[in-house]
């Protein structure tokens, strides 16, 4: 049995999500690009439960960050995001490619932008320097390990950009791992941001999907947008039909997945050449550090892969691993197992 911890992208619909595409397979699709009654549905659940006036149905979250970019900005403006943020690592650079836009990296600790750094690098713009016109924050935070933001830290960064002038777009691909992560309604961690994006299928486990949600104006021009950028999709009945599953039925559970990747850190730290920061370990990310004096980090994850654990690597010395639905308490003493038995042969 191979446990594939790359990505929860690599999860399969639920039986409850199953039943609802093949439901939703039945119905005739719509020409119109929100004429879907399955998507507006789900459309209107998630502005419900994320805060905000209107949500639009995207393929991808990266297309949901790009978009929200794309209407915030214009060629030559610039926008602020911690150094490590998804939108830099792992977009392919399409802030610069899609929409000119120029890009001011701030230093962070453990996913949080320094404050007065990121003040600093406000600019209203003049005639040689470029405007600042989107701040871009990520919760939970990938390249930290799936660290969490609070509500006041987000506060801190909301103060700042308010008295600036300067929208936030918050990239929430995980955001209801935050939630449950601090015990909190979502709401209180979208209610700082102009816009939200939202992943369907990473923890949630929908097949495929995400949602961008802000004011009805802002949407409307997502809308153009996402069809400028080849989002305008159809049928999109049968993947709405799974995302309103994910939304009602996967959130709360997602701390089982959070309490499953606190016992395979626990468990694989005391194995011999490996090092794991348990601060960041809060949600359902673990980031391992490989140091170890045999296999440098890709020998340890094909070694790995030989015990059918399969993993991907994270940086210059670390790989990660990321739990959802079907990972258990099984699938972790396994992989637990497998990692000591590498590590200390």
């Amino acid at each position: 049995m191979v446990i594939d911890l790359r990505s929860e992208l690599v999860s399969r619909p639920t039986p409850k999500m199953v039943e609802a595409m093949m439901e939703a397979a039945k119905s005739k699709c719509s020409f119109g690009l929100r004429e879907d009654p399955t998507q507006k549905h789900l459309e209107e659940l998630a502005a419900q439960i994320l805060g905000k006036e209107d949500s639009l149905f995207f393929p991808t979250c990266t297309m949901c960050n790009q978009t929200a970019i794309h209407a915030f900005c214009s060629p030559g403006e610039s926008i602020i995001a911690e150094s490590e943020s998804h939108i830099i690592t792992s977009e392919a650079g399409a802030l610069a490619a899609l929409s000119g836009v120029m890009l001011k990296p701030i230093r962070g600790e453990i996913g949080f932008m320094d404050i007065e750094e990121m003040e600093k690098a406000i600019h209203p713009g003049d005639e040689s320097r470029s405007k600042t016109s989107l701040v871009v924050l990520e919760n939970t935070h990938n390249r930290s390990g799936g660290a969490v933001l609070s509500p006041a830290q987000i506060g801190q960064i909301f103060d700042v950009a308010k008295r600036h002038g300067i929208p936030i777009h918050l990239d929430g691909a995980r955001i209801f791992n935050a939630a449950v992560s601090l015990n909190v309604p979502v709401s209180h961690l979208t209610m700082y941001s102009d816009s939200v994006s939202v992943s369907l299928n990473k923890g949630l486990s929908a097949p495929m999907g995400a949602i961008l949600a802000g004011k009805k104006p802002f949407i409307q021009e997502a809308l153009r947008v996402r069809q400028m950028f080849g989002g305008g999709w159809r049928p999109t009945n049968i993947l709405a039909a799974a995302g309103i599953v994910a939304l009602e039925t996967m959130i709360d559970r997602l701390a089982d997945d959070h309490k499953n990747a606190r016992k395979l850190a626990e468990g694989i730290t005391g194995c011999k050449g490996i090092s794991i920061d348990l601060q960041r370990v809060q949600t359902n990310l673990v980031t391992v550090k490989i140091n170890h004096p045999k296999y440098h980090l890709y020998e340890f994850i094909e070694k790995l892969k030989e015990q059918d654990v399969w993993v991907i690597p994270f940086g210059f010395d670390s790989l990660r691993m990321a739990l959802y639905w079907e990972i258990g308490e099984e699938e972790v003493e396994a992989t637990v197992q497998a990692f000591c038995k590498i590590a200390n042969r």
